[in-house]
């Protein structure tokens, strides 16, 4: 498998705040594609580890195919969920000199249209981090009520016109389901009142709208809270 190339943000400011012992054992809670554990295993010595968790099938078979004859390297597909227990399995919890994460949607995610994530490609409506587990973007908004609709896409995508984007989305999904990124992106649209046009908006119109469903769908924000308290609770006193 060829690594698709996904360059952090801020990666040397990131990798010099976090490692600041050479044989420290550090977790990168969302390996992507090796960015920054690539980063991270340059500055540790032979007796420093990293761990590596991804929630992406993908990432995690890139991760092993990258990382996983080195030594000094423990790679497992998990969700922030399951941290703790993959922490206490190892015996690393409470030793752990650093914890990374760097959230949101890839690059590779959003390039690969069968995965769901972008309104720029055609594609079946998935949006799910691990498209092994769960409801996929599809069948979520098969179910979910306008009031449920509208209080998401206000709260996770900030968006001002929520209201008004989930009555559309339920008045669509009565004629046929919503099942396609370009369906969905275009009944957005609709709703806003917006056409495309050379010298308009920067920001398509769904942006905060695919983001909100995304986060919906793979529950990002109670796996965020799990995560830091996670995060907080592995990491070693002193």
């Amino acid at each position: 498998m060829t690594s698709q190339q996904h360059q952090p943000v801020l990666l040397q400011e990131s990798i010099d705040a976090l490692v600041v012992k050479e044989d420290g054992i550090y977790l990168d809670a969302t390996f992507g594609r090796g960015g920054h554990s690539q980063a991270i295993l340059q500055r540790l010595g032979a007796q420093g580890r990293l761990l590596m968790t991804d929630r992406d099938p993908q990432a995690i078979a890139v991760a092993k195919e990258t990382f996983g004859d080195d030594g000094r390297c423990d790679i497992c597909q998990c969700a922030f969920s399951g941290l703790q227990d993959w922490l206490e399995k190892l015996g690393y919890a409470g030793r752990l000199n650093g914890v990374l994460m760097d959230l949101g949607v890839s690059s590779p995610q959003l390039d690969q249209a069968e995965r769901g994530f972008s309104f720029l490609r055609e594609g079946p409506l998935d949006m799910r981090m691990d498209p092994t587990v769960g409801e996929t973007a599809a069948q979520w908004l098969a179910k979910a009520s306008e009031q449920e609709l509208s209080r998401l896409i206000r709260d996770y995508g900030e968006e001002y016109q929520a209201r008004r984007i989930a009555k559309q989305l339920v008045r669509a999904r009565h004629k046929a389901p919503i099942s396609s990124t370009t369906q969905l992106a275009e009944l957005v649209a609709e709703a806003k009142g917006w056409r495309s046009r050379r010298g308009g908006k920067k920001i398509h119109p769904a942006t905060k709208t695919f983001q909100a469903i995304r986060m919906a769908v793979n529950r990002e924000l109670e796996e965020l809270k799990i995560s830091l308290n996670t995060a907080l609770s592995a990491l070693a006193t002193g």
